[in-house]
């Protein structure tokens, strides 16, 4: 056994020896997930109309998601919500939600199958039982469903979602809203302890009045934009550790949202259903859906991230593969 120096000897060794960085071996690898999700929100409605790369035809709706799914991603978000096609017809309310998704999905399946998750919104309908009719009917994979929606609305809606094996996807719009989600679908039993649960965030839009259904999170710089997400992902993952947790390419932030949040580990959703602008500090507007999916699949590639198939994403969420 090697016999230690005495305490003037091992620091004058030290300080002749002394050097400032240590084996760089030392630092461990990351825990950030290879995978991401990639999500598209296809709708045209933050962009200008009147060009089919700002989807507001069914035709469009169905070529916009043809080219991302092409390009990779691992599942379409369809909405129809406040979008009027070129014909003037409302596509929330002059159709029924079953037949507008259809005539989008239809083509989709034939061409891809399953190699895409459909995410639809269940939101629209003269009754409750219209709005939840695309899961009912074996449409929607994936239903988003707001934490901060009316508690009449939420609570059945989820319980709906959960028996007829689509998951729902728990919109938060701020930090607020994750408190909604407690209180209302995990505190009350709706959600079972450990059962594997689906987030969204979408966050840093405008809202016009003082209580809305999507009561906001301001986010005008680098600062509140990373502030408000750490948050509400440390409050989601106080709920739920293990969730699976997409964030939003919204308004002006879009860009600096998704390069956050693939950092951070988490899945991603863009589209121009949320954003248009290609940088917060400027008017450029992105030119299509599949631009903005191809952005973020660059920006997941220089992050050490490759995009999920459709069904390893259904695994994230807790759905069984169907490839």
């Amino acid at each position: 056994m090697t016999t230690p120096p005495s305490l003037w000897d091992a620091a004058r060794a030290e300080m002749e020896e002394y050097a400032f960085v240590a084996d760089s071996a030392l630092q461990p690898q990351w825990d950030v997930p290879e995978k991401i999700a990639i999500n598209v929100a296809v709708a045209g409605r933050a962009g200008p109309a009147g060009s089919p790369d700002h989807p507001v035809d069914i035709e469009e709706y169905v070529d916009a998601a043809s080219q991302v799914i092409e390009a990779g991603a691992c599942g379409v978000h369809i909405d129809f919500t406040w979008v009027t096609d070129s014909g003037g017809r409302r596509l929330d309310r002059d159709l029924p939600p079953t037949e507008a998704y259809g005539l989008v999905l239809e083509p989709l399946r034939a061409r891809f199958g399953h190699d895409f998750v459909a995410n639809l919104n269940v939101l629209n309908g003269k009754t409750f039982d219209e709005c939840l009719s695309p899961a009912r009917e074996g449409l929607a994979e994936v239903a988003p469903c707001a934490a901060g929606h009316p508690e009449a609305f939420v609570t059945p809606a989820v319980k709906t979602l959960l028996e007829c094996g689509v998951s729902p996807e728990i919109v938060v719009h701020s930090s607020g809203e994750v408190e909604f989600a407690k209180r209302r679908l995990f505190d009350t039993g709706i959600i079972a302890p450990g059962e594997q649960t689906n987030w969204i965030i979408l966050y840093g839009l405008p809202v016009d009045v003082g209580r809305t259904l999507i009561s906001g999170a301001w986010a005008d710089d680098a600062k509140s934009m990373a502030t408000h997400l750490f948050l509400m992902v440390e409050q989601i993952r106080r709920l739920d550790p293990r969730a699976a947790v997409t964030v939003c390419n919204a308004g002006r932030a879009g860009l600096y949202i998704t390069t956050l949040a693939t950092m951070m580990g988490l899945n991603i959703r863009v589209g121009l259903e949320d954003s248009c602008w290609k940088n917060p500090n400027s008017d450029e507007l992105i030119a299509s859906n599949l631009e903005l999916f191809r952005r973020a699949r660059t920006l997941a590639a220089e992050l050490g991230r490759t995009p999920a198939t459709a069904d390893e994403y259904r695994v994230q969420i807790g759905l069984p593969p169907r490839g």
